[in-house]
């Protein structure tokens, strides 16, 4: 798990170095933030839901390996984290703990009135067009706008095309937190609770910059519905996911992370802090024929 910071300047500091005098001399985050970041949750044993959204392997090393994270990795889940205290309401059920026999999951709110389970959400543009299912075409600008100098595909004085963005329930993608408010729904239900509709409240990180307008985003917070999954689907996947993560902890392999868990690599290259010791993993044919394992990637 997560033992402490990597500063600035490279160097590493565990939390108890980090917390009782800066290693640089000077700090570059405010003591009580870097306080509120050095709160991890130990593991228990039980798995989480987000924990099993992950890949095996990235779970895995994760919770068995001593690794530091830079704190500007961190400023947006402490943002989150900072939202979701600061929201309270008796009206509503919220941060309610649930566990079964082989995992852990905490929702965000649930309105009993309105039977509807809510998550907020803090992500960046591409990922937020991605769930909304937004896609474009060209048109011509109804301004009448016009080209001041030739380009690919156009010549000065013709008039400028632009994107015209539209939702297309065919390029939704938001597989996570289908899986992940499914599972809470499935909790609910059980519980006695009525949900008629699940929806994520989801804060584009770069709202209102070109960058988000270049995705056909024009507001900072968007509701997003999520659709009911069946039953017999969602508890399939969390309970497969978690019997992997039970083998993995217990012989201390799992095989490499899938491309939708990697974000195709780019999660390797840039935002995995066990990237490193991933690397080092024995490879899955040496693995599974040292516990006579079947194949647990394609």
């Amino acid at each position: 798990m997560q033992v402490g910071f990597i500063c600035p300047n490279g160097a590493k500091a565990t939390f108890e170095e980090c917390l009782k005098k800066c290693p640089m001399g000077e700090r570059c985050i405010s003591k009580p933030t870097l306080k509120k970041m050095s709160k991890i949750r130990p593991w228990t044993g039980t798995p989480s839901t987000t924990q099993l959204l992950n890949g095996t392997r990235h779970s895995l090393l994760t919770i068995t390996q001593d690794y530091y994270e830079d704190p500007q990795a961190l400023a947006f889940a402490l943002l989150g984290t900072k939202f979701h205290g600061s929201l309270e309401d008796s009206e509503f059920m919220m941060e309610e703990k649930h566990k079964s026999k082989n995992m852990t999951g905490t929702y965000d709110f649930y309105s009993p009135e309105e039977k509807t389970l809510w998550d907020y959400k803090t992500s960046g543009g591409f990922k937020i067009k991605k769930a909304l299912g937004l896609v474009s075409k060209k048109i011509r600008d109804p301004s009448g706008a016009r080209y001041k100098t030739s380009g690919r595909g156009y010549k000065k004085g013709d008039i400028k095309l632009i994107n015209e963005w539209h939702q297309d329930e065919k390029e939704k993608d938001c597989w996570e937190w289908e899986l992940q408010l499914n599972r809470y729904r499935l909790w609910l239900e059980d519980d006695g609770h009525i949900v008629n509709h699940m929806k994520i409240e989801a804060t584009i990180r770069d709202g209102g910059t070109q960058v988000a307008r270049t995705y056909g985003l024009d507001k900072k917070i968007y509701v997003i519905p999520i659709k009911k999954l069946p039953r017999e689907y969602v508890l399939d996947f969390y309970n497969r996911k978690a019997k992997a993560l039970r083998l993995a902890t217990a012989i201390n392999w799992a095989p490499i992370c899938d491309s939708i868990q990697t974000w195709n690599g780019l999660r390797c290259e840039k935002y995995c802090p066990v990237a490193k010791v991933c690397q080092n993993m024995p490879n899955a044919h040496s693995m599974e024929n040292k516990f006579n394992l079947p194949k647990l990637h394609k």
